[in-house]
């Protein structure tokens, strides 16, 4: 009698196949978050409870209770934000938590209660957040040692963003420093700066800062064109084909600005003749100038009444 009376206790209150079924998530800042939760087999209960621990109140407590006829009551935070989406008639206990947020993050526990016990599954919440993303450049003059000429920053992201560049042509002749920072709410920032000599060579090249993250759906880039700022250059002048415009040019950057001059300043990179004529003989200078420095070239110009035409008899710089 005594090992029938036993062999029905185990029978009537111990299901040893009888489990909560669940799985950890990962989810985006601010993006909804379905956990699942389900007995493994059918099976009456007389309540669903949902319990955790976060960043927000890391000791364990209850949040939510279903019961059979799928009623909800909210316990301890999260009214308004958490939403039964599961279906008691199929033991589904699962449940949406509306516009996660970094406090959010952590262990969530759901406990059926049946007539042998309490049974449960605890699951991880990962919250994940994507860097916000800049890339700024340090215009500098050409000069002798190394400077920083760019800065990307992937900031308050979770995990820490990777962060490196292409550098195309300039690869030989840049490199990078990178440095994080962990914040207290679980984001780190990544800045990274691309450094080199300032030369004019750099100027105008493209380079890239690629950040790479497991909330970004894919590699970003962020371009930048190198900004080297420098005094102008040789002074070219050049001829049209009909000898009436003579046009100054110079490399340098900011742009330069131009100055023509014969009796009076002429501003402007194009030297006009209106008329050909022997008045118009003379010396011409064109100073091409900016906050880096200046430069000029100078012709000088020659009508013969025979040929009305204009030779350009020398051109230099000094």
């Amino acid at each position: 009698a005594s090992f029938v009376k036993i062999k029905c206790i185990i029978n009537c209150f111990f299901s040893p196949g009888l489990k909560v079924i669940g799985g950890k998530r990962t989810v985006i800042l601010a993006k909804d978050a379905d956990l699942f939760c389900r007995l493994s087999e059918a099976e009456e209960f007389d309540q669903i409870t949902w319990q955790k621990e976060t960043r927000e109140n890391p000791n364990k407590h209850n949040f939510l209770v279903i019961k059979p006829d799928g009623t909800t009551s909210n316990v301890n935070g999260l009214k308004g934000r958490v939403l039964f989406i599961g279906n008691t008639s199929d033991y589904l206990g699962s449940i949406r938590i509306r516009n996660v947020t970094l406090l959010d993050e952590g262990t969530y526990t759901c406990i059926f209660s049946v007539s042998s016990g309490p049974i449960q599954t605890e699951m991880s919440l990962t919250v994940i957040v994507p860097p916000v993303m800049s890339v700024t450049g340090h215009v500098s003059p050409v000069v002798d040692n190394e400077v920083v000429l760019v800065t990307c920053i992937a900031a308050a992201a979770k995990p820490k963003a990777e962060v490196f560049w292409n550098t195309g042509a300039l690869n030989k002749s840049l490199r990078w420093v990178t440095n994080s920072t962990q914040h207290a709410n679980g984001t780190s920032t990544v800045l990274s700066q691309l450094i080199g000599l300032p030369t004019r060579t750099a100027n105008q090249k493209q380079v890239q800062c690629v950040v790479n993250q497991s909330a970004l759906e894919e590699e970003r880039t962020l371009s930048y064109t190198i900004d080297i700022h420098y005094p102008p250059q040789t002074v070219n002048i050049k001829p049209s084909s009909q000898d009436k415009y003579f046009l100054c040019v110079a490399d340098g950057n900011p742009k330069p600005n131009y100055i023509w001059s014969r009796y009076a300043p002429l501003y402007g990179d194009t030297l006009h003749l209106l008329s050909l004529s022997a008045d118009l003989n003379g010396l011409y200078v064109c100073e091409a100038s900016n906050l880096y420095g200046s430069t000029n070239g100078s012709l000088y110009i020659h009508t013969t009444s025979v040929s009305s035409r204009i030779c350009l008899l020398s051109q230099w710089v000094v």
